[in-house]
C-alpha cells in the first residue's frame, strides 16, 4: 500500500509512527479496523504489538511497491538499497540510560528479543539491527555467534554504547564480519575523560572505520554548545574517529543555526573532514561562492563566531584529521597493548597452562576461541613468569 485508501477491506491494519513531525489524519486513527502505536504518537511507544505479529518473519516483499514507484521515478537504486539488500529486526530491547532526550524510556534493562532467524531472510546480503542498547546485554556473545553464522556482514544502526566497551568485547566485535562503519555515540562532553578510555580500548582491537553521532543544540544553542561540540570533534579525531552531528531540533531557533548547519555538512561528509580543517571548508565553499561580493552561509557563520568567540575558533577551526589523529601520526604500535586487566587475565590462563593446570584441549579451546592473545604469552615467557624457558608462541599449543 501506497496510501490511505481502501483501509476498510482490511479485517485489521497496524499503523506505525516514529516520528512525532509525521502527521497522520485523525480519522483514520478512529477506524475500527486500525490499531496503531510508535513514538510518533505515543510518548512510550504505545501498546506493543501482539507476541505472534512481533514475532513473524518480516515480508520484506510489501517494500516493493514503494521501490519499483520510487525506480520508476527516477531514484538511483542504491539509495533504496535498505529496502532491498539488508534483513532488519532487533536482538534485543531496551536500554537502562533513560536519557532525556531519547523516547526509549520504557524499560529498565536491556533483554533478549528475537533469535536472529526470525527476521533473518538468505537471499539478501546484509542484516542490519536496530538494537537499543547492545552492548549492555548480558549475553551479548551468544547473539554476535548467531549473526556470524548467518555468514552476513552486519551492523548495529541505533550507535553502540561506547561506555560500555570492555576489552573482550572490543576483540570479539573487531573481529566479527561488520559491514561499514562501527558506529558508537558521544552524546555528552561530560563524558570525554571515559569515552577517551573506551576509545583507547577499542582502538587497540579495532582499526576499522568509526565514527560516533554527536548530539548537538540539545542542552543549550549557544558559543558554550558549539564549543562542546567541538571538544569532541577533537577527541575523536585524536582516536581516528569520524563525528556524524545530530542536531536536535532546537537548533532552528539558534542564532548560530548556520553554524551547526556547516559544522555538519562538514563532519558528515567523510571525504571533506578527512583532508580539511573546519576552516578550510568553509573557506573551500567561498571559493565556489558565485557572487564574489558577498559571503556564503558557511563562510560568514565561521567569520560572525570567530569574531565574537575568537578564543574558541583558534583553539578548533584550524584542526586538521590527519595532523591530530594517533593512528595516522604513530600507527597501530601505539594502540597494541591490551588494558592490564585484560593483560592480568590472559597471563593468569598461560601461567595456569604453564604449570600444568590447564589441560592442553582448555588452552587450545581458549587460543583458537581467540579468548587468548599470542602476544600476552610471549610477554608472558619474557617477564620470566613462564618457567623452565617455556614457548608460549603457536608451537607450544600445537606439538
Amino acid at each position: 500500500m501506497l496510501d490511505y485508501e481502501g483501509l476498510e477491506k482490511y479485517d485489521a491494519v497496524f499503523l506505525s509512527c516514529v516520528f512525532s513531525f509525521t502527521k497522520v489524519n485523525e480519522a483514520i486513527l478512529k477506524m475500527p479496523n486500525v490499531f496503531y502505536g510508535g513514538t510518533g504518537i505515543f510518548p512510550d511507544g504505545g501498546e506493543d504489538l501482539p507476541f505472534e505479529v512481533e514475532h513473524s518473519c518480516p515480508d520484506y516483499t510489501l517494500y516493493d511497491p514503494y521501490v519499483n514507484r520510487e525506480l520508476d521515478l527516477g531514484r538511483r537504486r542504491s539509495v533504496l538499497s535498505d529496502y532491498l539488500d539488508y534483513s532488519i529486526g532487533f536482538t534485543t530491547r531496551g536500554c537502562f540510560r533513560k536519557c532525556s532526550f531519547c523516547v526509549n524510556k520504557k524499560y529498565d534493562k536491556v533483554h533478549f528479543h528475537a533469535h536472529v532467524n526470525e527476521f533473518y531472510d538468505p537471499s539478501r546480503p546484509f542484516i542490519y539491527l536496530w538494537d537499543d542498547n547492545f552492548l549492555a546485554f548480558p549475553r551479548w556473545r551468544e547473539v554476535l555467534e548467531e549473526l556470524q553464522e548467518t555468514g552476513r556482514p552486519f551492523q548495529f544502526r541505533q550507535g553502540l554504547d561506547i561506555r560500555l566497551m570492555t576489552d573482550e568485547k572490543a576483540r570479539v566485535l573487531s573481529r566479527c564480519r561488520y559491514h561499514g562503519d562501527f558506529i558508537f555515540a558521544f552524546d555528552h562532553v561530560e563524558d570525554k575523560e571515559l569515552i577517551e578510555k573506551k576509545l583507547l580500548v577499542w582502538r587497540t582491537w579495532a582499526d576499522k572505520g568509526t565514527r560516533l553521532y554527536v548530539l548537538s543544540a540539545y542542552d543549550s544553542q549557544d558559543e558554550h554548545d558549539i564549543e562542546s561540540v567541538f571538544v569532541r570533534i577533537a577527541t575523536l579525531m585524536k582516536y581516528d574517529c569520524i563525528p556524524y552531528i545530530m542536531r536536535y531540533e532546537s537548533y532552528k531557533d539558534s542564532y548560530w543555526r548556520p553554524l551547526y548547519v556547516n559544522i555538519a555538512r562538514w563532519c558528515n561528509q567523510p571525504q571533506f573532514f578527512k583532508k580539511k580543517s573546519f576552516r578550510e571548508f568553509c573557506e573551500a565553499n567561498q571559493a565556489y561562492h558565485k557572487n564574489k561580493e558577498t559571503m556564503c552561509s558557511a563562510y560568514k557563520a565561521m567569520t560572525d563566531f570567530e569574531s565574537r568567540f575568537p578564543d574558541i575558533a583558534a583553539k578548533y577551526f584550524d584542526l586538521r584529521f590527519e595532523e591530530v589523529s594517533i593512528l595516522r601520526r604513530f600507527g597501530r604500535p601505539f594502540f597494541n597493548t591490551p588494558s592490564a586487566d585484560e593483560m592480568n587475565r590472559q597471563l593468569s590462563v598461560w601461567s595456569q597452562f604453564a604449570s600444568g593446570e590447564l589441560d592442553r584441549q582448555s588452552a587450545l579451546t581458549a587460543y583458537y576461541g581467540k579468548r587468548l592473545d599470542i602476544v600476552c604469552g610471549s610477554m608472558l615467557r619474557e617477564s620470566g613468569k613462564l618457567g623452565g624457558g617455556g614457548v608460549c608462541r603457536r608451537p607450544i599449543l600445537c606439538h
